[in-house]
């Protein structure tokens, strides 16, 4: 009888063991590893708006031609003045030279000498990387946090093209409420015009579309095909409108397999600075 009141003493304990919830540590392990092995279910048009991305990348020379450089410069002509930029490929550290100001990003801080008086925008954080990423495009779009989407056929000045959506990622730069449109030449898969929203000053939640670049004069370059000039023209309705009188003409655009003095970077002494 008393054995008979042990086993069954034992078997409600085990029973009462076997019932426990599963501790946090475990839920939490079956959580993450549920996640980890999650897909990330893509709609039709992020789908195509992927695939239209490849095509305009394969187009201006690929991914893999831009990602075997370390660095990219050349001298830029803003409405006829001459500034020099310096982009670290693969952590986007900056140097910007012209008679006027020099410019920085030493990869945690943004910085102006003599002062940002002169600057687009009179920040360094908003400049410093401002035409880098323009010549870059479609390359940097490869970035982590970047979402394309497909939007179709569209018609413009009587040229029809296809055209991708742009959106970034909450906490992605400066100014993840950027919104861009490509419009890419249905043929060479080039791209043909940008038109954008820049949200560093502007804060608001919905975002306007007023400016439109038009790229053109393509010239092979180690491999890619980077844009010679860039014109700004007012965009509204969803059409090309007047001119800006704002071109900028890209000249002696080299790729560097490694960038021979990186103190550029660095903030001189006396250098303003803005936090990034």
């Amino acid at each position: 009888m008393q054995k008979l009141s042990a086993l069954l003493i034992s078997g409600v304990i085990i029973s009462t063991i076997a019932c426990q919830p599963k501790s946090k540590v475990a839920d939490e392990k079956n959580n993450n590893e549920s996640a980890d092995t999650q897909e990330v279910v893509l709609s039709p048009a992020e789908i195509q708006g992927k695939e239209m991305l490849e095509k305009c990348l394969q187009a201006h020379g690929g991914l893999e031609s831009w990602n075997a450089f370390e660095g990219l410069d050349y001298t830029l002509i803003n409405n006829g003045n001459p500034v020099y930029q310096l982009t670290h490929l693969k952590d986007r550290r900056a140097y910007i030279k012209s008679e006027d100001y020099e410019v920085g990003f030493d990869g945690k801080v943004a910085w102006a000498t003599p002062d940002m008086s002169k600057l687009p925008g009179k920040s360094a954080a908003f400049y410093y990387n401002l035409d880098f990423y323009f010549i870059g495009i479609p390359f940097v779009l490869k970035d982590p946090g970047v979402s394309v989407t497909y939007e179709g056929k569209s018609t413009i000045d009587s040229l029809e093209y296809e055209s991708i959506k742009v959106t970034f990622g909450s906490g992605v730069g400066l100014t993840p409420k950027d919104v861009y449109y490509l419009y890419i030449d249905p043929e060479s898969n080039l791209l043909k015009i940008l038109v954008y929203s820049i949200s560093y000053f502007d804060k608001s939640e919905t975002q306007t579309l007023g400016s439109a670049k038009v790229y053109s004069d393509y010239k092979p370059t180690q491999g890619l095909l980077m844009p010679g000039k860039m014109e700004n023209f007012v965009w509204e309705d969803g059409k090309l409108g007047a001119s800006k009188n704002h071109l900028r003409v890209f000249e002696k655009i080299r790729f560097l397999k490694e960038i021979p003095d990186e103190k550029k970077f660095a903030a001189p002494e006396g250098a303003v600075m803005e936090e990034i």
